[in-house]
């Protein structure tokens, strides 16, 4: 575990380094990878910090920990707010800006408007429009945000640094730990999430996002053994919740940002972002409810099973 902790943070600090180009603003897939990086390294350290077990990693150690995941969410939120803006105007170029015939076809499909009907090109091209100006306020936020994140990076690459080196230092100490017998990633993952279940029985929408979070924390988990077959299906089952949630919280954002950006003058656009973010919220919710009774199944066949397990019950949606 302590090797891949070292391959997941030089990855991270790879990354952080590549958003640094001065003169030049982050890449979308740039700034996607050092919000990712920061997540992996997180939930390899806590991890870490559980499997330790009742003794633990020491005081010295486990302080090092927290300043380390400290550094880590201070630049996974800096990073996170281009993110995000990244990913609206994906979905609108996709949905609402596509080129040529396909523009047509979808947005005459998003309206539910049949070809005959006279007002389908004008509705068509208002929504068109409102999604042009959205963007273009979107880009601008982008801009500024991006340029904050520029000016901060350099500190936290330094501080990301020292921090990480701190906490080896200390953990090197501790060579006791990783001579214990450490159970395979499949199950730790499984664990996680089933935990996640347990913590949020019921999901709705005030809770839907923060299950998103703690399930990414067991699929990044589940990663860190790619070679086994059994981790890499945990992976993929967890990847398609986190995707399905995580659609549903980027229409909510976009409509939001919609009626911020346009107010009234976006009635048409805000209307149908509202319908798709209620629709991915429904697949979501039957997505999120199908996996956690595989994992329920999962669990309670596995000869793995240990009496301090997650107590494991079936999660209603509301």
């Amino acid at each position: 575990m302590l090797e891949h902790l070292r391959a997941v943070a030089a990855e991270m600090r790879e990354k952080l380094d590549a958003c640094r180009k001065h003169g030049d603003p982050p890449k979308v897939e740039e700034v996607h990878h050092l919000r990712t990086g920061t997540r992996r390294v997180e939930a390899t350290l806590e991890t870490l910090a559980r499997e330790a077990g009742t003794r633990g990693l020491g005081k010295a150690a486990e302080e090092a920990r927290q300043r380390w995941l400290r550094q880590l969410k201070k630049v996974r939120r800096a990073a996170g707010t281009v993110r995000d803006l990244d990913v609206h105007r994906e979905l609108l170029a996709d949905n609402f800006l596509p080129e040529g015939d396909k523009a047509a076809r979808e947005l005459a499909e998003a309206t539910n408007s049949a070809s005959a009907d006279q007002t389908a090109p004008l509705i068509r091209n208002e929504m068109a429009e409102q999604a042009r100006a959205l963007d273009a306020w979107l880009k601008a936020r982008r801009s500024t945000a991006a340029d904050a994140l520029c000016a901060t990076l350099d500190d936290h690459a330094q501080r990301v640094l020292e921090v990480e080196q701190d906490f080896m230092r200390e953990i090197a100490k501790r060579r006791s730990i990783f001579n214990r017998v450490h159970r395979p990633s499949a199950h730790l993952a499984l664990e996680d999430y089933l935990r996640l279940m347990d913590a949020m029985p019921l999901l709705d929408k005030e809770n839907l996002h923060d299950f998103r979070k703690g399930a990414k924390k067991a699929r990044y988990v589940a990663e860190s053994d790619e070679d086994d077959p059994a981790a890499r299906a945990l992976t993929k089952a967890i990847k398609r919740v986190q995707d399905a949630i995580g659609t549903w919280h980027d229409w909510v954002m976009v409509t939001g940002e919609a009626h911020e950006a346009l107010g009234k003058e976006g009635a048409l656009l805000e209307s149908d972002l509202e319908a798709r973010a209620q629709q991915a919220y429904e697949s979501a919710l039957r997505i999120t409810s199908t996996t956690g009774h595989r994992f329920i199944g999962e669990w309670r066949a596995s000869p793995r099973r240990r009496a301090r397990s997650p107590r494991v019950t079936s999660k209603k949606s509301s």
